[in-house]
């Protein structure tokens, strides 16, 4: 009787830095993730790990004869011993204890990422068999017979990935060999003639071929192995601390297969905890109880003007570029500012290098192409755009009898075009994307409610960037990260024959980061953050409406008085930020922070501390908290010499949040945090402003008055809490099947001004649950479910009207309390059923995406009829199918 070690399963390298499913370093909490100062992989596996040191299972009494195969998920720190190991299947008996006692003494070779060692996760197969050690030396044979070499390649098929580890056995004469780290082989020796070849790895399908070996020459092969199994083996681990307190990553292979966002990596975030769902699934970022202007999305750490084309259709970036997505829907460090809602970093990877790779698309919306490969010495390019052709599709399906005519259909397109370089200690990274949305359409027939909205609308909103990136580590300890980001932000509206919008921008933004590793215990990150805004504004519009107000919720827009200008202006805001991580122990990391932001135009300077701290209770639970202020300006009309108050100061905030992670049987984890938000001096309309509407914000309290101005339109006088629950319940993305269950409890009120009551602020949405999960079926079939269920939003009941002669139209009356209803739930069941096909060179996968199965009318607001005596229900989008193709090579 023996026992054997199968084939070592390093078949595949997924990079899914800066994390592992659900933040950095989750897969293996406490033992694989390097801790604050340890090397960080960066890049891509150049060195596969190999086995140097194998420890045989001591089979427990009773297990003597006993034949099973234990699959095991090792983790290989940077010196290549084995910290944490995980049963992914096994027997269930004493087996599996036996084969991870054994494992965790194995010893490795370092895998490399990028030239260095790195740590690393793969799948161990430990096989107990009765079976005699395969032989490595054919059996005798006749010394004067003729002998050839037997050598060639192991690639995946489709992705042509190299794959090392893999077992090449003769079966006459026996001999096995295993492939290099570039998927190589070679059997010296082998007797001329027919040999048969057997290449049988449980991750992948078995070949078995016949091979023509003649006799002084080397014959020269290569196999394409066809995946059997639905994940990759082996991930890199860590790169960066696990510091904030509600950070969530989102991989690729995750986002891809998420039903609902059709592979869109930004409308997955939507699934998150905290953030609550737009009207009509637009694009806007609501996050925990905060206005959609609230929270911003950057890339690579710099802002752009918005992530979405359409109101949420697209997101405006090749999501088969994205290394990853880290959203915090609270308490971020010092390294983020200007926005007290949450902010979404979304994070460019280096292009592939091994070889050119190329992917094209599309799907009942638009179709797209990404290029990419190794360019000139140590560089890497890709190149990707994308169109919609809803201008094409929308007048086929548009009833002759439609009150509306587009001349210009909703029409959208983005690209990218990426250079990375990298030799020694730089990195180099230049980027040019950017993205173009237009509409026009005519509305031959007014809104009922207000007459004066007809006649020809056209919209158009576009931006573009120009990157530069300099990394540049200057010893092992001292990294000094430099980018630059210029470009244009362009806005155009007209409609209603007396709206005009046009808005041209220059944007520069900057960032120069030092990092300095003073030793294991104690990290320091600084750095200055920039921003500056540049361009002219002709405009010709109404008062803007805002959140609890009365404007165009009882006010027909088309009777507001229209104020007009026509000016260039400025915006420069600097910031300096400091980070410290500090471990006092093994098991507690505090990270102490400030940031000091100055608006030059407000001449508004703001000092905001910041901490966060984990500390790890025992091993597989984490307890986090965190408190810090927040500072943002105030939206730009608000400070607007013709539009709003040019003196008003910067809005404030506190964000607290306290949590506990803890790792789950089954790859399963369970994020739950308590957060309170504080918001103080927030700028909403002044008392003057508020005297003049006919539905002004009164709730029945009487008002002290205040010290507002008489005429100013905006004061720092209003206040808000959000308080609330997130839970995150998350299967980890190992084997077949992935999913989690997002929910949150929260509530959002305001205080318009002193001596006001609370009120609900118009996003608040007491109830926000999400469950998806995905199960392949096989290596080429997966199934996808998502179902939500939110809280309407709250609305304010209007009845009756006030009739104005000199426009035609009726002003609504409120009737109650400010948002004192609600709109009635949504809930909505969203499919995916995706098939892959594999050939030797090429990829081809199609889906098929049903959105709102159950076809529910899902309430999204009311519209009254010309008196305000009676309202019907707004609904959202019908049952949507829709099918997309994607081919890679």
């Amino acid at each position: 009787m023996s026992h054997r070690l199968t084939t070592l399963a390093v078949a595949g390298c997924a990079l899914l830095w800066p994390a592992v499913g659900l933040a950095e370093g989750a897969a293996a909490e406490g033992s694989a993730v390097p801790r604050a100062g340890e090397p960080a992989p960066q890049g891509v596996l150049t060195k596969a790990p190999v086995l140097e040191q194998f420890v045989e299972a001591v089979r427990p009494p009773g297990a003597e004869t006993q034949t099973a195969e234990v699959i095991l998920l090792l983790t290989v720190a940077v010196d290549g011993s084995v910290g944490d190991v995980q049963v992914q299947s096994g027997t269930g008996g004493p087996l599996d204890q036996a084969a991870v006692d054994a494992a965790r003494r194995f010893r490795f070779t370092p895998a490399e990422v990028d030239g260095k060692p790195a740590p690393v996760q793969l799948v161990y197969r430990y096989a107990f068999t009765l079976e005699t050690q395969a032989q490595t030396v054919a059996a005798p044979v006749d010394a004067a017979r003729p002998v050839g070499v037997l050598k060639g390649t192991i690639v995946e098929r489709g992705t042509r990935k190299p794959l090392p580890g893999i077992a090449v056995k003769l079966l006459e004469p026996a001999i096995e060999v295993y492939t290099d780290a570039e998927g190589r082989f070679e059997i010296p020796e082998v007797p001329a003639g027919k040999v048969v070849v057997r290449i049988d790895d449980a991750s992948y399908y078995t070949i078995e071929d016949r091979e023509s070996v003649e006799a002084g020459q080397a014959t020269d092969v290569k196999y394409y192995l066809e995946k059997a199994t639905a994940t990759d083996e082996l991930v890199v681990v860590g790169r960066r601390v696990k510091k904030d307190v509600a950070r969530q990553t989102l991989t690729l292979t995750e986002i891809r297969k998420i039903p609902g966002a059709s592979g869109d990596a930004l409308k997955v975030v939507q699934n998150l905890p905290g953030v609550a769902r737009a009207p009509f699934g637009g694009g806007q970022l609501i996050v925990r109880g905060s206005n959609p202007g609230d929270s911003a999305a950057v890339i690579n750490r710099h802002i752009v003007p918005l992530v979405y084309h359409f109101g949420g259709l697209r997101s405006v970036f090749a999501s088969s570029l994205l290394e990853s997505i880290d959203f915090y829907p609270g308490n971020f460090g010092a390294e983020y500012g200007r926005f007290s809602g949450g902010i979404v970093d979304v994070k460019v990877r280096r292009p592939k290098t091994d070889r050119l790779h190329g992917l094209a698309e599309a799907d009942f919306f638009d179709a797209g192409f990404v290029l990419e490969g190794p360019v000139l010495e140590n560089g890497a390019f890709a190149l990707a755009a994308r169109r919609s052709y809803i201008d094409f599709l929308l007048p086929l399906f548009l009833p002759d009898d439609a009150n509306i005519d587009f001349t210009v259909a909703p029409r959208y397109y983005d690209y990218q075009a990426l250079y990375d370089w990298k030799k020694g200690r730089h990195q180099i990274k230049l980027y040019f994307f950017g993205s173009d949305d237009e509409l026009k359409f005519l509305l031959d027939q007014p809104v009922e409610a207000d007459p004066g909205l007809r006649g020809t609308f056209r919209n158009e909103t576009s931006f573009y960037r120009g990157y530069l990136n300099w990394i540049y580590r200057v010893t092992d300890d001292i990294t000094h990260d430099f980018s630059l980001a210029v470009g244009q932000n362009y806005l155009f509206f007209q409609g209603a024959q007396s709206f005009y919008f046009d808005n041209d921008v220059m944007v520069v933004t900057a960032r120069d980061d030092l990092e300095i590793e003073f030793s294991k215990t104690l990290k320091l990150r600084t750095g200055v953050d920039f921003e500056g805004f540049f361009g002219h504004i002709e405009i010709t519009a109404p008062q803007p409406p805002k959140e609890g107000g009365d404007q165009g919720n009882g006010t027909p827009l088309s009777t507001m008085p229209l104020i007009q200008a026509n000016r260039d202006f400025d915006f420069i805001n600097p910031a300096l930020w400091f980070e410290i991580q500090s471990r006092p122990t093994e098991s507690l990391l505090v990270v102490p922070g400030v940031r000091l932001d100055y608006d030059h135009k407000l001449r508004d300077f703001s000092i905001n501390p910041r901490l966060n701290a984990r500390w790890q209770l025992v091993e597989g639970t984490t307890l986090k908290g965190g408190v810090g202020g927040y500072m943002q300006r105030p939206q730009p009309d608000e400070s607007d010499p013709d539009f709003g108050n040019p003196d008003i100061d910067l809005e404030h905030s506190v964000h607290t949040s306290a949590g506990v992670e803890q790792k789950l049987p089954g790859e399963w984890t369970l994020d739950a945090s308590l957060f309170y938000k504080h918001l103080y001096e927030q700028a909403t309309l002044s008392d003057a402003q508020r005297s003049q509407s006919p539905n002004a914000l009164q709730t029945g309290d009487s008002r002290d008055g205040g010290d507002s101005k008489s005429g100013v339109p905006y004061e720092n006088q209003g206040k808000g809490r959000v308080y609330g629950l997130e839970l995150l319940v998350r299967k980890e993305l190992t084997d077949r099947f992935f999913g989690w269950l997002s929910y949150t409890l929260s509530r959002s009120e305001r205080q318009d001004g002193p001596g006001e009551s609370w009120r609900l602020f118009d996003f608040d949405q007491t109830h926000i649950l999400s469950m998806l999960g995905n199960y392949a079926l096989s290596s080429t079939w997966d199934l996808g479910f998502r179902w939500r269920f939110v809280s309407g939003n709250p609305e304010s009941r209007f009845y009756g009207c006030t009739y104005d002669s000199d426009t035609d139209t009726c002003a609504g009356k409120r009737a109650g309390g400010v948002n004192a209803e609600r709109v009635p739930a949504f809930h909505q069941l969203d499919l995916r059923v995706e098939r892959k096909w594999v050939f030797d060179l090429w990829l081809l996968t199609a889906y098929l995406e049903i959105q709102n199965a159950y076809n529910r009318a899902n309430p999204e607001g009311y519209t009254y009829n010309y008196l305000w005596t009676e309202r019907k229900i707004i609904s959202s989008l019908p049952i949507l199918p829709s099918f997309g193709l994607r081919g890679e090579f």
